[in-house]
Protein backbone atom coordinates (compact mmCIF):
# COMPACT_ATOMS: atom_id res chain seq x y z
CA UNK A 1 0.00 0.00 0.00
CA UNK A 2 2.97 2.86 0.72
CA UNK A 3 4.25 1.72 -2.52
CA UNK A 4 0.58 2.44 -4.35
CA UNK A 5 0.62 5.95 -2.58
CA UNK A 6 3.97 6.74 -3.47
CA UNK A 7 3.74 6.35 -7.11
CA UNK A 8 0.95 9.12 -7.69
CA UNK A 9 3.41 11.75 -5.57
CA UNK A 10 6.37 11.12 -7.34
CA UNK A 11 4.59 12.03 -10.63
CA UNK A 12 2.96 14.91 -9.12
CA UNK A 13 6.41 16.03 -8.52
CA UNK A 14 7.91 15.33 -11.71
CA UNK A 15 4.52 17.35 -12.80
CA UNK A 16 5.55 20.45 -10.91
CA UNK A 17 9.19 20.73 -12.51
CA UNK A 18 7.74 20.07 -16.24
CA UNK A 19 7.94 23.57 -18.44
CA UNK A 20 3.90 25.09 -19.19
CA UNK A 21 3.60 27.56 -21.84
CA UNK A 22 3.25 30.18 -18.73
CA UNK A 23 6.65 30.08 -18.28
CA UNK A 24 9.14 33.41 -19.44
CA UNK A 25 11.67 30.96 -21.23
CA UNK A 26 9.05 29.20 -23.66
CA UNK A 27 9.43 30.80 -27.05
CA UNK A 28 6.64 33.51 -28.04
CA UNK A 29 5.26 33.49 -24.80
CA UNK A 30 5.11 35.95 -21.76
CA UNK A 31 3.98 35.53 -18.04
CA UNK A 32 1.01 34.16 -17.23
CA UNK A 33 0.98 32.46 -20.68
CA UNK A 34 0.06 35.22 -22.98
CA UNK A 35 1.27 36.15 -26.07
CA UNK A 36 4.93 38.39 -25.56
CA UNK A 37 4.02 41.77 -27.42
CA UNK A 38 7.83 41.98 -27.88
CA UNK A 39 10.02 45.30 -26.88
CA UNK A 40 7.88 48.20 -25.37
CA UNK A 41 6.84 50.43 -28.58
CA UNK A 42 9.21 53.23 -28.83
CA UNK A 43 7.37 56.85 -29.08
CA UNK A 44 6.52 57.99 -32.90
CA UNK A 45 9.26 59.52 -34.65
CA UNK A 46 8.50 63.84 -35.07
CA UNK A 47 6.16 64.58 -38.28
CA UNK A 48 6.60 67.64 -39.70
CA UNK A 49 3.26 69.79 -38.82
CA UNK A 50 1.25 70.83 -41.46
CA UNK A 51 3.08 67.56 -43.74
CA UNK A 52 3.47 69.52 -46.45
CA UNK A 53 6.90 72.37 -46.85
CA UNK A 54 6.39 76.21 -45.56
CA UNK A 55 6.63 78.27 -48.47
CA UNK A 56 10.43 79.04 -48.82
CA UNK A 57 11.92 76.25 -46.87
CA UNK A 58 11.28 73.42 -43.87
CA UNK A 59 10.23 75.92 -41.28
CA UNK A 60 8.82 78.76 -40.00
CA UNK A 61 7.38 81.48 -42.69
CA UNK A 62 7.23 85.13 -41.35
CA UNK A 63 5.21 88.03 -42.68
CA UNK A 64 5.20 92.21 -41.35
CA UNK A 65 3.35 94.80 -42.39
CA UNK A 66 2.43 98.80 -41.48
CA UNK A 67 -0.55 100.86 -40.80
CA UNK A 68 -0.98 99.20 -38.71
CA UNK A 69 1.84 97.57 -37.85
CA UNK A 70 1.34 93.76 -37.26
CA UNK A 71 3.64 90.21 -37.63
CA UNK A 72 2.51 87.25 -38.52
CA UNK A 73 4.75 83.48 -38.11
CA UNK A 74 3.70 80.41 -39.27
CA UNK A 75 5.34 77.45 -37.46
CA UNK A 76 3.41 74.22 -35.54
CA UNK A 77 1.19 77.45 -34.76
CA UNK A 78 -0.07 80.33 -36.73
CA UNK A 79 0.55 83.02 -34.59
CA UNK A 80 -0.49 86.72 -35.01
CA UNK A 81 -0.07 90.46 -33.30
CA UNK A 82 -1.46 93.49 -34.40
CA UNK A 83 1.17 96.04 -32.64
CA UNK A 84 -1.39 98.70 -33.03
CA UNK A 85 -4.00 97.37 -30.73
CA UNK A 86 -1.78 94.65 -29.27
CA UNK A 87 -4.61 92.13 -30.31
CA UNK A 88 -2.50 88.61 -30.44
CA UNK A 89 -4.62 85.27 -32.26
CA UNK A 90 -2.77 82.17 -31.83
CA UNK A 91 -4.38 78.48 -33.95
CA UNK A 92 -3.17 75.68 -34.74
CA UNK A 93 -1.44 75.91 -38.62
CA UNK A 94 -3.93 73.98 -41.01
CA UNK A 95 -2.44 71.77 -43.68
CA UNK A 96 -1.63 74.06 -46.55
CA UNK A 97 -2.96 74.63 -49.88
CA UNK A 98 -1.15 75.35 -52.72
CA UNK A 99 -3.09 78.33 -54.65
CA UNK A 100 -2.77 79.86 -58.19
CA UNK A 101 0.58 81.77 -57.13
CA UNK A 102 1.58 80.71 -53.84
CA UNK A 103 0.66 78.95 -50.49
CA UNK A 104 -2.92 79.82 -48.70
CA UNK A 105 -3.68 78.74 -45.26
CA UNK A 106 -7.42 78.87 -44.27
CA UNK A 107 -7.74 78.50 -39.80
CA UNK A 108 -10.59 79.02 -38.09
CA UNK A 109 -10.16 83.05 -37.40
CA UNK A 110 -6.72 83.61 -39.37
CA UNK A 111 -6.87 83.44 -42.97
CA UNK A 112 -3.72 83.73 -44.82
CA UNK A 113 -3.07 83.93 -48.61
CA UNK A 114 0.57 84.09 -49.80
CA UNK A 115 1.39 85.48 -53.25
CA UNK A 116 4.95 84.89 -54.89
CA UNK A 117 5.59 88.18 -56.27
CA UNK A 118 8.34 90.70 -54.85
CA UNK A 119 7.27 93.26 -52.03
CA UNK A 120 8.02 96.57 -50.56
CA UNK A 121 6.39 97.34 -47.08
CA UNK A 122 6.90 101.05 -48.16
CA UNK A 123 9.09 102.45 -45.27
CA UNK A 124 12.41 100.88 -45.88
CA UNK A 125 14.50 99.61 -48.68
CA UNK A 126 13.99 96.32 -48.10
CA UNK A 127 12.81 94.04 -50.45
CA UNK A 128 10.69 90.86 -49.94
CA UNK A 129 9.81 87.31 -51.55
CA UNK A 130 6.19 87.63 -50.97
CA UNK A 131 3.05 89.73 -50.93
CA UNK A 132 0.85 88.33 -47.76
CA UNK A 133 -2.81 88.65 -47.20
CA UNK A 134 -4.16 87.83 -43.65
CA UNK A 135 -7.75 88.20 -43.04
CA UNK A 136 -7.91 87.66 -38.61
CA UNK A 137 -11.33 87.97 -37.38
CA UNK A 138 -13.05 89.54 -40.37
CA UNK A 139 -10.20 92.40 -40.95
CA UNK A 140 -8.15 92.40 -43.51
CA UNK A 141 -4.25 93.02 -43.25
CA UNK A 142 -1.47 93.56 -45.98
CA UNK A 143 2.05 93.23 -45.80
CA UNK A 144 4.97 91.07 -46.95
CA UNK A 145 6.95 87.68 -45.74
CA UNK A 146 9.34 85.44 -46.44
CA UNK A 147 10.68 82.56 -45.03
CA UNK A 148 12.12 83.35 -41.21
CA UNK A 149 15.92 82.73 -41.89
CA UNK A 150 15.28 86.26 -44.47
CA UNK A 151 14.41 88.06 -41.29
CA UNK A 152 17.24 87.01 -39.11
CA UNK A 153 20.04 87.72 -41.94
CA UNK A 154 21.02 90.04 -44.67
CA UNK A 155 19.93 89.33 -48.18
CA UNK A 156 20.05 91.35 -51.71
CA UNK A 157 17.78 94.26 -51.62
CA UNK A 158 17.72 94.45 -47.65
CA UNK A 159 19.17 96.49 -44.89
CA UNK A 160 22.33 95.93 -43.56
CA UNK A 161 22.27 94.33 -40.27
CA UNK A 162 24.58 95.96 -37.66
CA UNK A 163 26.78 94.69 -35.24
CA UNK A 164 25.40 94.75 -31.31
CA UNK A 165 26.90 96.00 -28.58
CA UNK A 166 26.22 95.27 -24.96
CA UNK A 167 22.32 95.16 -25.74
CA UNK A 168 21.20 92.92 -28.04
CA UNK A 169 17.46 93.95 -29.19
CA UNK A 170 17.11 92.34 -32.44
CA UNK A 171 13.60 90.77 -32.68
CA UNK A 172 12.18 91.91 -29.53
CA UNK A 173 8.67 94.01 -28.92
CA UNK A 174 8.11 96.48 -26.21
CA UNK A 175 4.59 98.20 -25.19
CA UNK A 176 5.85 101.96 -24.12
CA UNK A 177 4.53 102.65 -20.46
CA UNK A 178 5.11 106.25 -19.77
CA UNK A 179 6.91 109.17 -21.45
CA UNK A 180 8.45 111.49 -19.04
CA UNK A 181 7.12 110.05 -16.21
CA UNK A 182 3.83 110.39 -17.20
CA UNK A 183 2.05 106.82 -17.86
CA UNK A 184 0.17 106.63 -21.45
CA UNK A 185 -2.67 104.35 -22.53
CA UNK A 186 -2.06 100.36 -23.25
CA UNK A 187 -2.91 100.48 -26.25
CA UNK A 188 -0.66 102.30 -29.30
CA UNK A 189 2.18 102.76 -27.85
CA UNK A 190 4.67 100.50 -28.62
CA UNK A 191 8.14 99.90 -29.88
CA UNK A 192 9.11 97.16 -31.84
CA UNK A 193 13.16 96.19 -33.01
CA UNK A 194 14.34 94.28 -35.73
CA UNK A 195 17.72 93.13 -36.91
CA UNK A 196 18.74 96.82 -37.55
CA UNK A 197 15.31 98.31 -38.21
CA UNK A 198 12.97 99.88 -35.64
CA UNK A 199 9.21 100.52 -35.66
CA UNK A 200 7.09 102.68 -33.10
CA UNK A 201 4.11 104.21 -32.28
CA UNK A 202 3.59 106.95 -29.49
CA UNK A 203 -0.23 107.27 -30.00
CA UNK A 204 -1.11 108.92 -32.94
CA UNK A 205 1.58 108.34 -35.95
CA UNK A 206 3.69 105.01 -36.66
CA UNK A 207 7.13 105.49 -37.24
CA UNK A 208 9.88 103.73 -38.71
CA UNK A 209 14.13 103.92 -39.28
CA UNK A 210 16.78 102.06 -38.56
CA UNK A 211 18.92 102.37 -35.47
CA UNK A 212 22.23 100.66 -33.90
CA UNK A 213 23.73 99.78 -30.64
CA UNK A 214 26.87 100.78 -29.42
CA UNK A 215 27.27 99.51 -25.90
CA UNK A 216 24.46 100.61 -23.93
CA UNK A 217 23.69 103.65 -26.64
CA UNK A 218 21.08 103.29 -28.89
CA UNK A 219 20.84 105.72 -32.18
CA UNK A 220 17.99 106.13 -34.66
CA UNK A 221 18.62 107.28 -37.49
CA UNK A 222 16.55 107.96 -41.02
CA UNK A 223 13.32 107.82 -39.05
CA UNK A 224 10.10 108.24 -41.15
CA UNK A 225 6.40 108.60 -40.02
CA UNK A 226 2.79 109.30 -41.75
CA UNK A 227 1.46 112.47 -40.88
CA UNK A 228 -1.83 112.35 -39.41
CA UNK A 229 -3.15 115.10 -37.70
CA UNK A 230 -2.46 114.39 -33.86
CA UNK A 231 -4.42 116.24 -30.82
CA UNK A 232 -2.13 119.01 -29.59
CA UNK A 233 0.03 118.48 -26.56
CA UNK A 234 0.16 114.79 -27.08
CA UNK A 235 2.59 112.22 -26.09
CA UNK A 236 4.05 111.56 -29.90
CA UNK A 237 6.06 115.11 -29.94
CA UNK A 238 7.73 114.14 -26.80
CA UNK A 239 8.53 110.00 -27.86
CA UNK A 240 9.89 111.16 -31.30
CA UNK A 241 12.21 114.00 -29.67
CA UNK A 242 13.27 111.16 -27.39
CA UNK A 243 14.08 108.68 -29.51
CA UNK A 244 15.39 111.07 -32.58
CA UNK A 245 18.74 111.64 -30.37
CA UNK A 246 20.74 109.37 -29.07
CA UNK A 247 19.78 107.31 -26.08
CA UNK A 248 21.14 104.80 -23.33
CA UNK A 249 19.83 101.99 -22.37
CA UNK A 250 18.90 100.70 -18.85
CA UNK A 251 17.78 97.13 -18.63
CA UNK A 252 16.05 95.50 -15.42
CA UNK A 253 14.09 92.35 -16.44
CA UNK A 254 11.25 93.02 -18.18
CA UNK A 255 11.65 96.55 -18.76
CA UNK A 256 13.91 98.84 -20.68
CA UNK A 257 14.43 102.74 -20.22
CA UNK A 258 15.44 104.86 -23.09
CA UNK A 259 17.22 108.02 -21.76
CA UNK A 260 18.86 111.32 -23.13
CA UNK A 261 18.36 114.84 -22.21
CA UNK A 262 15.21 115.25 -23.33
CA UNK A 263 13.76 113.01 -21.03
CA UNK A 264 12.93 109.10 -20.82
CA UNK A 265 10.87 106.50 -22.13
CA UNK A 266 9.90 103.46 -19.91
CA UNK A 267 9.03 100.07 -21.92
CA UNK A 268 8.03 96.54 -20.63
CA UNK A 269 8.67 93.77 -22.68
CA UNK A 270 5.86 92.79 -25.05
CA UNK A 271 4.24 89.18 -24.89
Amino acid sequence: MKTIFALPLLILGLAACQTYPGDSNYPGQGSAGYPDPGPYPQPYPPQPYPPQPYPGQQGNYRAIGTEPFWDLTIGRDMIFTDRGTNLTVTERTPPVRNGYAGEIYQGRRINVNIVHSRCSDGMSDRTYPDQVQVRVDGRDYRGCGGAASFFAAPNEGAYQSTPQGVFNLSNTNWRVVSINGQPVPRSGFYLNFMASRMSGKFGCNSLNGSYRVNGSTLTASALAMTKLACPSGSFEAQGVAIVGQPVTLIESGDRLTLSNRLGAIELTRAR
